[in-house]
C-alpha cells in the first residue's frame, strides 16, 4: 500500500475524519500492515492489550467465552472499523477474543506511537478522544438493540405454546420489530416424518415472498443473497430445528450485515433452546395421554 492510499485509508475511517493532511501523514508513517488468514488469532480474551486495530480489509469477529453457553459471538466488525482501543487506551487486559473472520488487513498502531503521535499536538489529542467516544456511543447503541431483542425474545419463551408454529410466528414478530430499517421474516421448522422443511410463518411487509422451503443439505448460517440472511435453529441432532430467515428491503453496508448477523445469530440460539422445550413438553404430554388411555383401556 503506497502511503498516499494509507492516508486515504485513515482519513476514511470516523476516528481520524477530522484531522488535518500533515497529522495524517505522520500516523500513516507509524502504522504496520498485518495481515492473517481466516480464523487466525488476532488477540486473546485477557491478554495484554498494547496495539489499536484499523481494519482495513475483511471481517473480524469479536467473541467471548461464556461459561453456560460457550463462545458467544459479540459483534462481526467490517473494514473501517476500530476496535481493540479501550485495552490500549486503559491500560488493562483484553475484555475479548478476536479473531479474523475471513482473510484480513489490519493497520495496527502501537501504543507508544499513539501516545508520541498525540503528544505533539494536545489539540490532535482531544480530537481523537471526541471522534472515540462518537465510536463507543454508536457501539453502545448496537448491543443495547441487540440486548433488548434477546430480552424481548427471552420473555416470549416464559409464555405457555402449545405448537411450535404458534411460538416462532410470534418470535419472528418480536425479531422485526427490533431490526432497524424495512425488514419482512419468516420461520421455517424441519419435519423428520417427511424429512421436508416448511414455512409456518411469515411477517412484514413481504414475508410471504420468502422461500416457501429451505434445503436442508445447507443448514449453516449464511447470507442467500447481499439482503437475506438465513439462521439455522440448532437440534440436540446434527439436523437443525428449522431456520429463521430476514430479508431486508433496503441496501447495506458491510458494517450493517456484520451487526445483522449477531444479533439474528444470537436470537437464533434463544429460540432453538426453547423450540426444544416446546416439543419436550409436547412429547411428555402426549405421553401422558398414551399411558393415561392404557390405564383405562388395559389389554
Amino acid at each position: 500500500m503506497s502511503a498516499r492510499a494509507r492516508i486515504d485509508e485513515i482519513r476514511s475511517l470516523a476516528l481520524f475524519r477530522h484531522f488535518p493532511e500533515a497529522r495524517l501523514e505522520e500516523l500513516a508513517g507509524v502504522l504496520s500492515l498485518r495481515t492473517l488468514t481466516a480464523g487466525a488469532l488476532v488477540f486473546e480474551d485477557g491478554s495484554a492489550g498494547d496495539e489499536l486495530f484499523l481494519l482495513s480489509d475483511g471481517q473480524v469477529r469479536i467473541e467471548k467465552e461464556m461459561e453456560a453457553e460457550g463462545v458467544a459471538e459479540l459483534a462481526i466488525l467490517s473494514p473501517g472499523d476500530v476496535f481493540g482501543e479501550m485495552a490500549l487506551i486503559e491500560r488493562a487486559p483484553r475484555s475479548a477474543r478476536a479473531v479474523a473472520h475471513t482473510d484480513v488487513s489490519l493497520l495496527v498502531l502501537a501504543r507508544t506511537d499513539l501516545d508520541r503521535w498525540l503528544a505533539a499536538e494536545p489539540q490532535a489529542a482531544v480530537g481523537f478522544f471526541v471522534e472515540l467516544l462518537r465510536v463507543l456511543s454508536h457501539r453502545l447503541r448496537r448491543t443495547s438493540n441487540a440486548l433488548v431483542l434477546l430480552y424481548d425474545l427471552s420473555q416470549l419463551t416464559l409464555q405457555r405454546f402449545d405448537d411450535e408454529t404458534g411460538f416462532l410466528q410470534a418470535a419472528i414478530q418480536r425479531i422485526v420489530l427490533h431490526l432497524e430499517g424495512d425488514w419482512s421474516a419468516a420461520a421455517y421448522v424441519y419435519n423428520e416424518f417427511n424429512n421436508e422443511v416448511s414455512r409456518v410463518g411469515a411477517k412484514w411487509p413481504r414475508g410471504e415472498s420468502l422461500p416457501e422451503t429451505l434445503p436442508m443439505a445447507e443448514a449453516a448460517n449464511s447470507w442467500l443473497d447481499e439482503a437475506t440472511y438465513r439462521v439455522a435453529l440448532a437440534g440436540p441432532a446434527s439436523r437443525p430445528l428449522g431456520f429463521l430467515v430476514a430479508r431486508s428491503e433496503a441496501a447495506m453496508s458491510p458494517r450493517e450485515k456484520g451487526e445483522v448477523e449477531v444479533a439474528l445469530t444470537a436470537a437464533g440460539h434463544l429460540v432453538a433452546s426453547a423450540l426444544q422445550n416446546i416439543r419436550h413438553d409436547a412429547e411428555e404430554r402426549l405421553r401422558a395421554r398414551l399411558q393415561q388411555r392404557q390405564s383405562h383401556d388395559p389389554l
